[in-house]
């Protein structure tokens, strides 16, 4: 049970909550027009990450040309994760472009479009251009480059080159914490 002064907390956070949906709808108007005459109905984009990518997959030229608006940091960092999936590769140097123009670090309390972004480049990286996926991880001051390594990590044990990058990357104070969880690593450390 709250007291009086948890209540009052949570009832500011609320409002807080239902003032920032409020301001997606309004800034999102005309992206959920498009959505929705393209058969996906929503009432904030935001809560596209977490439909099955298969049911907006056609939407994804509608998404791309959106990331270039003038959005908030979570509206944009919606748009950049709903563009996580491997159809996804025809917008990656355009994902990396933005990417790139991304501060380091973020207000903790703000949605993260470097980090949306990350989470789509990784997705849509096309195996052809994977030599350059290692450069931006290896590119200090990139924003949340420990979530670039999927692809690097699923190839690990079919590629040397690959192998080695991950056997360099775990002794970086970066990357280390998530290498060290990933299953074969842990006993390696030792």
């Amino acid at each position: 049970m709250l007291t009086p002064e948890g209540r009052a907390r949570r009832e500011a956070q609320d409002e807080r909550i239902k003032k920032r949906i409020e301001g997606f709808r309004v800034e999102q108007r005309e992206l959920l027009d498009e959505l929705a005459a393209a058969g996906v109905s929503l009432e904030i984009v935001n809560d596209l990450p977490n439909w099955p990518s298969s049911d907006y997959v056609h939407t994804l030229p509608i998404l791309a040309r959106h990331l270039h608006r003038p959005y908030s940091q979570g509206t944009l960092a919606s748009l950049a994760r709903s563009m996580g999936m491997k159809e996804a590769a025809p917008y990656w140097d355009e994902l990396v472009t933005l990417y790139r123009q991304q501060p380091e670090k973020s207000d903790p309390d703000v949605s993260d479009f470097g980090m949306g972004l990350a989470v789509a480049i990784s997705a849509s990286v096309p195996p052809s251009r994977l030599d350059e996926l290692v450069e931006l991880i290896k590119t200090p001051g990139l924003p949340n480059r420990v979530l670039l390594l999927g692809p690097i990590q699923r190839r690990r044990s079919r590629n040397r080159k690959y192998a080695e990058l991950i056997e360099e990357l775990r002794h970086d104070p970066v990357f280390s914490r998530e290498i060290q969880r990933w299953k074969g690593m842990r006993r390696k450390s030792h």
